[in-house]
């Protein structure tokens, strides 16, 4: 049996290091670094966006705004179907609808604010885990 000895053979590379990329772990803990006090919101962005890529972060945010719209439009139309079958329930479901609007008016004014914090935690060419 070979001895692992300082300086003998040829190192294992650590999984996560190669050139180029840098696990999540520590871009979370660079992120955190950087911004300093995150609030809870703030800092599952964080965890969500170190492991993308800038593009698929743009992407993400993209999805969410565009989801969040449809829904809200979806739910503006279900209430007006349902006012004059139940005020209670048309009522329900156009407040639903408000919410979604105010998420997606929220995340469409603050897109730059988002696109800047996931370009600084995952940083210019860092890739994704491969599972």
């Amino acid at each position: 049996m070979a001895r692992q000895g300082r300086g003998r053979g040829p190192q294992r590379p650590i999984k996560g290091f190669r050139p180029g990329k840098e696990p999540p772990e520590l871009r979370k803990k660079r992120a955190k670094e950087q911004f300093g006090e995150l609030s809870g919101a703030q800092e599952r962005l964080v965890e969500l966006f170190a492991d993308r890529t800038p593009q698929e972060a743009r992407t993400l945010i993209r999805r969410w705004a565009m989801g969040l719209l449809a829904g809200a439009i979806a739910l503006a139309v279900l209430a007006v179907a349902l006012f004059p079958w139940s005020a209670v329930a048309g009522v329900v479901v156009g407040v639903l609808a408000i919410v979604l609007l105010a998420l997606w008016w929220r995340i469409h004014s603050q897109r730059e604010a988002l696109e800047t914090m996931a370009d600084s935690v995952s940083g210019p060419g860092k890739g994704r885990r491969r599972r």
